[in-house]
């Protein structure tokens, strides 16, 4: 009988409650090219997130919840071509662009240059514009649009 918990010792390290967080990396076994990369994206996305939770202690206003949960979605659905949005900066201020991106949304009149977390992690007027239009196309170009016809056929004053 094979004892369950010496295998997930073994392939998994735990986090929290979840047994099978992630996985680990056992040297004696051979691995494919796709699987080790797999493995670094996903090695990437989890810093990602740890490089927000880090920033978002440092900046001098708060986000709700929905603001952060959406900058978590981006993080997670750009991934993989994350340095697309800007080639020369850093993770960190490619986050923190789109923190901004979100701080903006909620006041307009907000000027980047303003912040002193800013000019620590380099993020100048012109990275941010070019981020913010980069993560506007990538949006246009893979989220997928719906539309309804509800407000036309169950609108009873038509």
């Amino acid at each position: 009988m094979t004892n369950i918990n010496r295998l997930l010792n073994k392939y998994y390290t735990s986090e929290g409650g979840n047994l099978t967080a992630h996985d680990k990396i056992n040297k004696a076994e051979k691995t494919s090219r796709e699987y080790n990369i797999k493995q670094k994206r996903e090695q990437y996305r989890r810093n990602r997130h740890l490089i927000l939770d880090q920033l978002l202690t440092e900046i001098p206003f708060t986000l709700t919840n929905n603001q952060v949960q959406q900058i978590r979605f981006w993080i997670d659905r750009f991934n993989d071509n994350f340095k697309d949005f800007h080639k020369n900066s850093s993770n960190e201020t490619i986050i923190l662009a789109f923190i901004m991106i979100q701080w903006r949304e909620k006041y307009p009149k907000t000027n980047i240059s303003d912040y002193s977390i800013t000019t620590k992690y380099d993020l100048t007027n012109q990275k941010f514009t070019l981020i913010q239009n980069r993560l506007i196309f990538q949006l246009m170009r893979t989220t997928e649009l719906t539309y309804t016809q509800s407000k036309y056929v169950n609108n009873p004053h038509i």
